[in-house]
């Protein structure tokens, strides 16, 4: 009782979190060496565990109770700042770094352990950082900023490398497709006009640009990926505040910590790049001359629509909403809003109907991503009956009957809102969580400061943001998506944008003169900065790969049912970066039936589109199909992605074992070879096409 009496609550409430967090890891300490205990074997693993946790709490206490007992060691380090700095940062890198890389930190992978070295590192790091003899919950802010910045690098870093086969459902395909509108040269495709890919032109062109470059390896274009969801994110934050509003004059470093959280806030989605880069022309185009900016938003207004059709409106959005809230005149706001919107439309116009005034190739296939009806009449059936039909049934591009069709194309589930196995917390908690404290800081301080801005201009914010987030739920809740935030794009970025108007208008130097006396605000700016990491710090593990070995045979099994059929008809449903990066003999690339644009299908319940896909499998095409191991198992609801999996089993498991079966599964590296069967294979339950 005595140790909390008189003394201050901050100090107070501290120690009581770091008891219980002791308390906490230990126990997980415990329980996961309980079988060991139990025999009566103490493992070395465990003492160090132990010591680390009870050592650290004991240093803690003396950091927040009695920092003077430091004061030697504190004015050697307040001479040398920069070294200062350095150990500052090197404490917060320190946990990540054991769980990323370091394989032995599994015994220290328990949340609650997990819990107690991060909340330690922040603790250390905000006191070296901190000038004052009290703790400073400023000190935190910057050393919260540190961690989580390290944790979201490192977490891209720790992807980057030359193993061979797919990491994750998609993305080896993915790879594919961006390669083959500037590696064309990579594959023996004989037909004229592009290679079809089931991606949109914006991300092709984008992260395809990387195979401008000679003998790309797979390590390269991981690193790409890494890049493009990080770099452009901080441009696009700079971009947004380079602009000195009134009252502004923020310190440097609060500008750039600013940029910085602009990353880790985008990175929640994760938002694409080409949407980002969209708007970034939008933001650059600003208070430009009017011969420079229509251009600029022209061509942002056709780059968004490039990438992805529901975009068409983020341009022409923002541009408005920018120009409306800095514009000096409030007489000419509206005129001004108003044309530079038109301007980005006019762009996203020009771009869907380039065929009217364009040359158009013969020979070239419609966009798979722009829109749903352009998706349906890509793929070539043997008499082109269905396609025409279809086509002729498509209504045009943003109307009435082609939003109702684009919603009704594939079903709408509604519990993904919710937490479900697909994604815990669910969509709706899951932005709440991403989105409260930047909400609460810009109320307290528009209450607190007022934002001068008049009631007009709130109400058309509130309004856009209302739209962009119905937007996004609509479509986070279509089959195949509310897997994570990214289907919000444009409602978080639209946070972005607010955010970055407020501090261009006293926001900024409010935050950065107000955090240091005021604690319970600067916790809300804490949980600003971690949030968007605290599921990868969590879950940050060493990326294990399978065997070398192992590895090594499922690629010559592959290379050598090549060779056996000289290369002719092997489908390659997925894995296909193995012909991208020259894993397995150049070969006469089948560039139909991808996973990705099957799933798709598949989930629109679209029999027709899979019409030519049983032919081929009847006539036994094929000599050789690579792909994921497929089974039929239906997952029946409640399960992770289970609509989606129930859907491709009925469209491509199932009828692809009923003809073809595995002669080898690799359940590793997560590939199977299916082979012609002699006859046709009847599962129980299943109705063979």
């Amino acid at each position: 009782m005595n140790l909390f009496r008189k003394r201050p609550i901050p100090e107070s409430l501290l120690t009581a979190g770091y008891i219980t967090l002791t308390v906490f890891a230990l126990r997980a300490v415990f329980a996961r060496y309980a079988e060991f205990l139990s025999k009566g074997r103490i493992v070395p693993s465990f003492i160090a565990i132990s010591a680390a946790v009870i050592f650290g709490s004991i240093w803690t206490m003396v950091l927040i109770w009695s920092p003077d007992r430091l004061e030697p060691l504190r004015r050697i380090l307040d001479r040398a700042r920069t070294l200062r700095l350095i150990l500052a940062a090197a404490v917060c890198v320190a946990p990540l770094i054991l769980y990323a890389f370091l394989p032995w930190s599994e015994p220290f992978g328990a949340p609650w352990i997990r819990a107690y070295l991060f909340t330690l590192a922040l603790t250390v790091s905000a006191r070296l950082i901190g000038r004052e003899a009290r703790l400073a919950s400023a000190d935190f802010v910057s050393a919260a900023m540190i961690f989580s910045v390290s944790a979201l690098i490192i977490s891209q870093i720790r992807i980057v490398n030359a193993y061979p086969f797919s990491v994750g459902w998609s993305e080896g395909n993915r790879f594919w497709d961006y390669s083959v509108l500037f590696g064309r040269h990579l594959y023996d495709f004989p037909e004229s006009g592009p290679i079809p890919a089931y991606i949109d032109l914006g991300r092709q062109s984008l992260w395809g640009a990387v195979f401008l470059l000679p003998k790309v390896s797979i390590a390269t274009m991981r690193a790409w990926n890494a890049i493009l969801f990080t770099v452009p994110y901080l441009i696009l934050g700079w971009t947004l505040l380079r602009k000195s509003g009134r009252a502004n004059e923020t310190p440097r470093l609060a500008a750039l910590s600013a940029v910085l959280w602009t990353m880790l806030f985008l990175n929640q989605g994760p938002i694409y790049t080409p949407l980002v880069l969209a708007l970034l022309i939008v933001a650059a185009a600003r208070k430009t001359p009017a011969f420079i900016q229509i251009p600029l938003l022209a061509a942002a207004g056709a780059y968004a629509v490039l990438s992805r059709s529901t975009w068409i409106i983020a341009p022409p959005l923002f541009a408005a909403a920018l120009a409306f809230i800095e514009s000096d005149s409030k007489r000419n706001r509206w005129r001004s809003a108003i044309v530079v919107g038109l301007a980005a439309l006019i762009g996203a116009f020009a771009y869907l109907n380039r065929e009217s005034f364009l040359p158009v190739d013969p020979g070239a296939v419609p966009n798979p991503e722009i829109s749903a009806a352009e998706k349906l009449v890509s793929f070539p059936t043997d008499d082109g009956s269905a396609v025409r039909a279809i086509e002729e049934s498509s209504p045009a591009m943003f109307t009435p009957e082609w939003v109702a069709f684009y919603l009704s194309r594939q079903p709408l589930l509604w519990s993904r809102l919710f937490p479900n196995e697909t994604y815990a917390p669910g969509i709706l908690l899951g932005l709440l969580i991403a989105i409260a404290p930047l909400c609460a800081l810009l109320l307290i301080w528009d209450l607190r400061s007022g934002w001068g801005i008049d009631r007009t201009a709130r109400i058309l914010i509130v309004l856009m943001l209302l739209a962009l987030c119905a937007v996004g739920l609509l479509i986070s809740v279509k089959i195949g998506g509310g897997s994570n935030l990214h289907n919000l794009d444009m409602f978080l970025i639209g946070l972005i944008f607010v955010a970055a108007l407020a501090w261009n208008d006293g926001f900024g130097r409010w935050l950065s003169e107000s955090v240091r006396e005021n604690r319970p605000l600067a916790l809300i700016l804490i949980a600003a900065i971690l949030i968007p990491t605290m599921q990868t710090a969590f879950t940050l593990t060493p990326k294990v790969y399978p065997s070398a070995e192992t590895t090594a045979d499922a690629l010559e099994k592959i290379n050598e049912i090549i060779a056996k059929n000289d290369g002719e008809n092997i489908l390659f449903i997925d894995q296909r970066q193995l012909l991208t990066f020259g894993n397995v003999p150049r070969i006469a690339l089948i560039a139909d039936y991808e996973k990705k644009w099957m799933m798709d299908e598949a989930m629109a319940d679209h029999g027709a589109w899979f019409e030519q896909y049983f032919a081929d499998l009847r006539s036994r095409r094929f000599n050789a199909i690579i792909t994921e191991p497929l089974q039929i198992k239906f997952q029946g609801a409640d399960r992770n992605f289970s609509e989606e999996n129930d859907l491709f089993v009925k469209w491509v498991s199932a009828p692809t074992l009923c003809y073809y079966e595995p002669i080898e599964t690799f359940p590793d590296q997560g590939v199977q070879i299916l082979v012609p069967r002699s006859e046709k294979f009847e599962p129980e339950g299943v109705s063979c096409p």
